[in-house]
């Protein structure tokens, strides 16, 4: 008999709807993330001159308070393990600096039933220790052939993206069986489907995946050479990232305040699409 998959909301009196985790950001780890992602820019790596992280390193933070699963839902280590990240969303109010000891909130933002699968959006809220905002973001999660239970949690509706970029090619790069080992160690976040053929196989992969935020990151360095006033980050995941692929990234402006990207393989195919950069 096959397994039945479901997710289940917990009614709004449950405990633990809200995670919290807290670390202190040292420079090691803002470099290794750095590295990893190809991008050794002084404002990355220059102690003398005093380094930030970039932009997309809050995912390191966030990681540990979703790695099982959204708080705010119940769901069984088979159903998590269907979980495809496919957006992902990021506002910066100001960039993560060494030695700040930060504090990071993540509760369920959205939880969605569609045909044969739901989506669950996942928030995460970044500050000082004093409450001084620094990062939001939106981490979206579609699991398939997953039914949704207990009543979905709806948000207010996104506002349109700027559309009729025309978007050149930037930067090209090759991935291989390194990537992601690299990428595991450096950002710290472990998940086995990324580093372990083992794993992936018997997920029904034909080889490990590359992780969707280290393309993100590589494809936002590319395309923001010399910026060092990024607010936010957006894209959807529309294809896994295989070792062995070659990748393009693409970028177009629309308008003064903002840059349209994506992420193509070599056949074109988009593996990250609908990239939106904005700048204060």
């Amino acid at each position: 008999m096959a397994t039945e998959h479901v997710i289940r909301v917990l009614p709004t009196d449950s405990p633990g709807l809200v995670r919290t985790a807290g670390h202190r950001v040292d420079d090691r780890w803002l470099r290794a993330f750095a590295a990893a992602v190809g991008d050794t820019r002084e404002e990355f790596f220059d102690l003398d001159r005093g380094i930030v992280g970039h932009p997309v390193f809050p995912v390191c933070i966030e990681w540990p308070l979703i790695e099982q699963g959204a708080p705010g839902i119940e769901l069984s280590t088979e159903t998590l393990r269907l979980g495809l990240h496919v957006g992902h969303r990021i506002r910066m109010r100001a960039p993560l600096r060494p030695g700040e000891e930060v504090r990071t909130e993540a509760r369920l933002h959205r939880a969605e039933a569609r045909t044969n699968s739901a989506l669950i959006v996942t928030e995460f809220r970044t500050t000082t220790l004093d409450g001084t905002p620094l990062v939001t973001t939106q981490v979206s999660t579609l699991y398939r052939g997953v039914r949704l239970e207990g009543g979905e949690i709806t948000a207010p509706a996104e506002k349109p993206r700027p559309s009729g970029a025309d978007l050149a090619r930037i930067a090209t790069f090759e991935t291989d069986g390194t990537n992601a080992v690299v990428y595991s160690e450096c950002a710290r976040i472990w998940n086995p489907i990324h580093t372990d053929i083992r794993v992936a196989r018997a997920a029904g992969l034909a080889d490990t995946v590359l992780h969707g935020t280290e393309m993100l990151a590589r494809a936002v360095s590319a395309a923001t050479p010399g910026r060092t006033d990024l607010t936010g980050v957006e894209c959807r995941f529309t294809n896994p990232v295989f070792p062995g692929m070659t990748l393009s990234v693409h970028a177009g402006r629309t308008g003064p305040d903002a840059i349209a990207f994506d992420v193509r393989a070599a056949d074109g195919t988009p593996v990250l699409a609908d990239g939106l950069l904005t700048f204060s």
